[in-house]
């Protein structure tokens, strides 16, 4: 049943990916970050029937992404309690599938809107291909930094999921500060968005 969690986990199947980024799912993973919970908690949270609930659990139990933890008996039945199997979860939204890069470049379009907001000007197509290749390199060596973690619980165990978070943000700015190619986007990323 319950196993010891793990501080970092990296998805790199874009399957489990696509099934992780499902809004009930993503919620569901959220709920689970702090605390272990049940079918009918998630589901009075969620506002969700608990066969619903139920459904999005079992297709993240397959996958690997949530376990029961514990059950606890409730008068007749056996009421489970379900966590996740990791604290972190890294996911590298270009590893080759078409639709998750196409989702991965939507999120930096988001990204142009609120740019506008402020005040900067620019050309669209040009910053999002100079945005698109940075975050890309970016997860790349994510993903890397994050795997050799994986490896590593023991001496992780007594830091906080935001400090680790943190030094994997501050290993993988390191990897892209020693990455000429990168140097040469982050100067063009400074070219191209400026306020005018």
């Amino acid at each position: 049943m319950k196993a010891m969690k793990k501080k970092v986990m990296v998805i790199t199947d874009p399957e489990v990916i696509k099934l992780m980024l499902e809004d009930t799912r993503r919620q569901i993973l959220k709920l689970l970050r702090n605390r272990e919970m049940t079918i009918s908690q998630l589901s009075d949270i969620l506002g969700k029937t608990p066969q619903t609930v139920y459904h999005h659990i079992e297709k993240l139990k397959e996958v690997g992404l949530v376990e029961v933890k514990r059950t606890e008996m409730k008068g007749n039945l056996v009421e489970k309690y379900y966590g996740r199997t990791a604290d972190v979860f890294y996911i590298n939204l270009y590893l080759g599938d078409k639709e998750l890069r196409y989702l991965a470049r939507s999120r930096l379009k988001t990204k142009l809107d609120i740019f506008k907001a402020l005040g900067y000007r620019f050309d669209e197509e040009q910053l999002l291909d100079v945005m698109d290749r940075i975050t890309e390199k970016e997860h790349s060596y994510t993903t890397k930094i994050s795997k050799e973690l994986e490896g590593k619980e023991e001496s992780l165990k007594e830091f906080s999921n935001e400090d680790i978070i943190h030094a994997v943000e501050w290993l993988s700015m390191a990897e892209l500060g020693r990455d000429k190619e990168a140097l040469e986007l982050l100067k063009k990323l400074g070219e191209i968005l400026k306020k005018e």
